[in-house]
Order: C-alpha cells, then structure tokens, then sequence
C-alpha cells in the first residue's frame, strides 16, 4: 500500500498499571475503498480484532503481572474526502474482560519497554515510539531486560509486523509514524504527513516514561 491513503485512523491500548493509567497511540493507514460509514466501520472493526489479538497472544505474556489490559479502542482521524465517517472511538471486544499481563511482578510504574518504529524517512518526522509496559523484576538486571524478555516483545513486534508491515502484510491496514509537525492540526494533510513503518524493533535496555509515575497520570 501507498499515498494517497483513503483513511486514517488511530487505535488506543489502554491499561493500567500500579493504579496509573496507561495509553498507547498507534497510527495506521489503509488505501481500501471507502464508500460510505458502512465501509468505514466495517474496516475499522477488523483493525481492533487484528491490533487485539496481537496483545492477548503476544504482548501480556511479555509484560508484568501488575499491568491490566483495560481496552482497546480505535477512530477515524482521516477519512479522505467522503465525508463523515465515525470520528467517534469504537471500542474493540475484550472476549474475556480485562486482563493482566503473564510476566512477575515490577517495582515501579514508570520503567517501560521501548520499541522503535522506522519508517525509512530522515528525521524526527520519520521516526516513531511505543512505550509498552515493562517486563517483570525478575526479567530485569542493570536497567535491562533478559534475553527471556526480549524475545518475548520480539513476539509483539512479530505479530504486528505480519499484519501491518510491509507488501505481505495480511491486514488492509499499515502501521506507520503521523507527524504532528507536518499534519498541522489538518486531517487534509495526512497523506504528508502519515508515513508507512518499514520496521520495528525493541530495545533492551528499559526506558523511562515520567508521566507514568504514581500520582503523575498516564
């Protein structure tokens, strides 16, 4: 898939973590033809059902225990040019309710694992960041996950990757960087500004998140 998109939209992971909420923004593109909000809705509920099973079957058994899945939810944010859509958040199915992460236990709210986004394009505008819960104490030493970890993140990355990556993609959607810098404040300035992952991946060393630290917010 390539520009121009015919829609955008954005998908939220929300969970919880040491009573701290936390929410992951993903942005993602498709060039499937959208007639009307029937379309637009049909597309949108296939997207949460892929971005969900990637979470249930990959991401929990590499995160900490003390981390809950609360929801996934998901909105247009570009629609190119039919009109409106459904900007409002549809929520994804949560077959079993909330659920908490496999991995131990963690000692503090804000320690998060990093996976980089590339996209191919020179600078900041190309280049994006998923702060995911961290793994658990027991998988962590100097600030830094275990092999054990990292592989299994790497499972994540994996399952989103065949979905959402590159021209054997299975989904008709692709994961890419938005750029608030170019998109301006202006949907009409998505195709610029919205561009396609070529990869990702997680580092090993753990990452510090501010805002998630208790009593800070998300």
């Amino acid at each position: 898939m390539a520009a121009p998109w015919t829609g955008g939209a954005q998908v939220r992971i929300k969970g919880t973590l040491h009573g701290q909420d936390t929410v992951n923004v993903l942005n993602f593109a498709t060039n499937v033809s959208i007639s009307d909000a029937g379309d637009a809705q049909t597309l949108l509920e296939a997207l949460l059902v892929a971005v969900i099973a990637c979470i249930i079957d990959a991401l929990l058994p590499a995160v900490t225990s003390d981390w809950t899945l609360q929801g996934v939810d998901g909105r247009f944010i570009y629609n190119g040019g039919v009109g409106a859509v459904g900007t409002d958040p549809v929520d994804g199915t949560l077959v079993d309710g909330p659920q908490p992460g496999e991995a131990g236990a963690c000692s503090v709210s804000f320690a998060s694992a990093l996976v980089a986004i590339r996209t191919g394009q020179a600078g900041r505008s190309g280049r994006g960041k998923m702060f995911l819960p961290p793994p658990g104490e027991a998988n962590t030493t100097n600030s830094a996950m275990d092999s054990t970890s990292v592989t299994a993140f790497q499972a994540f990355i994996t399952c989103m990757v065949q979905k959402f990556i590159g021209g054997s993609a299975t989904e008709d959607w692709r994961l890419g960087v938005l750029s608030q810098k170019l998109l301006a404040g202006s949907p009409t300035n998505f195709n610029t500004a919205f561009h396609e992952a070529s990869s990702m991946s997680v580092k090993s060393d753990l990452a510090v998140l501010t805002r998630r630290k208790k009593g800070h917010g998300r």
